[in-house]
C-alpha cells in the first residue's frame, strides 16, 4: 500500500470551509451513501438488489482494496459530502476486482455491470492504466469541489508515473460531459448509454 496523506487541500467558501483529504475507514457509510445516490444519502435505493450491484461494481473494491488511491471531501464535521475512487492499474484491478468480488457475489446485475465495465475499459487500459469513479452529494455540487477532488487524484497518479486515467459517464449526462472536457479528458468510445473518456499525461 502506498503511504498515507494528510490533508491535501482547503477550500474556503464564505459560509463553510471543505478540506479534501485520503479516505479513511471511517468514511465508509457516507461514501456508500453518496454512491447509492448523491441527493438522497442513498435512501431510494437502500437494501435492494440495484443497491448491491452499484456497490459491489463502482464503490467497494477501491475502499477496501486501493484505499491509498481514494479522496473525499469532508465539510466542517469532516463528514464526506464527495469522494474520487480510483484502481491505479487495469489488469492488476481486474484481476482481484474478478476473483474477490464478481466470482463471489449471486447478484445478477453485480454482474453483468462487472463484466461489461471490464470488457469496455480493456481496450484502452494500455494508454490509460487507471479508472476512476467520482460523485458528490447534492449540497456541494458547483462549487469547485469535483474538480479538487480531480487535482488531488491526478497529482497522485502523476506521482507514482502512472500516464492516464480513464471514466464512463452517462451519455446524457451533459453536466458531467462539460465538466470532463473542461478538465481536459477527451472521448475514447461513445455507446447508446455512456461514453468512455480518457485523461493522458507526460511522465518523468
Amino acid at each position: 500500500m502506498g503511504s498515507r496523506l494528510g490533508a491535501v487541500s482547503i477550500i474556503d467558501w464564505s459560509v463553510m470551509m471543505y478540506t479534501i483529504r485520503q479516505y479513511e475507514s471511517k468514511d465508509r457509510k457516507r461514501v456508500e451513501a453518496i454512491c447509492l445516490s448523491p441527493d438522497t444519502n442513498g435512501e431510494n435505493t437502500k437494501n435492494n438488489i440495484l443497491s448491491k450491484a452499484l456497490l459491489t461494481v463502482f464503490c467497494r473494491y477501491y475502499i477496501e482494496r486501493e484505499p491509498q488511491n481514494c479522496f473525499v471531501a469532508v465539510d466542517e464535521q469532516d463528514e464526506v459530502i464527495g469522494y474520487i475512487l480510483c484502481a491505479e492499474n487495469f489488469q492488476s484491478w481486474e484481476e482481484s476486482f474478478t476473483r474477490l468480488y464478481l466470482n463471489k457475489t449471486i447478484n445478477p446485475i453485480a454482474k453483468a455491470m462487472g463484466k461489461g465495465t471490464i470488457d469496455g475499459m480493456r481496450p484502452f487500459s494500455a494508454e490509460y492504466p487507471a479508472h476512476l469513479h467520482i460523485d458528490l452529494s447534492k449540497k456541494c455540487q458547483r462549487q469547485g469541489i469535483g474538480t479538487k477532488l480531480m487535482d488531488t487524484l491526478l497529482e497522485h497518479l502523476q506521482k507514482q508515473g502512472i500516464p492516464g486515467v480513464m471514466l464512463a459517464v452517462a451519455s446524457d449526462n451533459e453536466k458531467g460531459l462539460n465538466f470532463y472536457r473542461k478538465y481536459g479528458f477527451q472521448e475514447l468510445e461513445r455507446k447508446k448509454r455512456e461514453i468512455l473518456m480518457g485523461k493522458k499525461w507526460t511522465t518523468d
